[in-house]
């Protein structure tokens, strides 16, 4: 699990499983605060009809399931729900079962691509208001980007990302 701290915001990655604790005392290494951390996890997001007060639902698509568990422990710390797929078929089954706010969605995935699922889902009525936030290791620069854009995603990051950056951008895709 990823922990950020509240007087710096370093983040830091630690394993809860090696403790039988149910919150544990840190000190940050960059500014010295010592701060607690609970070691209990968080439910996991359940793919339920969600109302206007919930938290927004995010939905995570890469077929690296290292990259999906990376991601959702930067993201663990917004308050989001959270929504794992690993390929293009079961993102569109969960953009449609779902609506999710947001789908950070890796270009690259077996099933369809993910520019065939922006391009699909832009097509698709009801489903209008999805925001994309495009994710590529191997397609990087400005290009890639605009195109992006011009397809319908939102953004565009490449993974390269630190998890403040990618904290931020989705901050300001959902307006948090």
């Amino acid at each position: 699990m990823v922990i950020t701290c509240p007087a710096c915001q370093g983040q830091y990655r630690i394993k809860p499983a090696a403790s039988k604790l149910q919150v544990a005392k840190v000190k940050c290494p960059a500014c010295q605060h010592v701060f607690e951390v609970s070691l209990v996890a968080k439910p996991v997001a359940r793919a339920e009809p969600q109302d206007a007060s919930a938290d927004p639902v995010v939905l995570v698509v890469d077929d690296a399931r290292f990259f999906r568990e990376m991601i959702k422990d930067i993201l663990n710390a917004l308050p989001i729900q959270l929504v794992l797929a690993a390929d293009g078929h079961e993102a569109l089954q969960q953009i449609s079962a779902l609506s999710p706010q947001l789908v950070l969605l890796d270009l690259n995935i077996p099933g369809k691509s993910g520019k065939e699922i922006i391009q699909e889902i832009r097509k698709s009525p009801g489903l209008e208001q999805v925001k994309f936030l495009a994710m590529s290791g191997v397609e990087r620069g400005v290009e890639v980007a605009s195109e992006m854009r011009q397809i319908g995603a939102d953004d565009f990051i490449n993974k390269s990302f630190t998890p403040r950056e990618l904290q931020n951008r989705v901050r300001k895709i959902l307006g948090l």
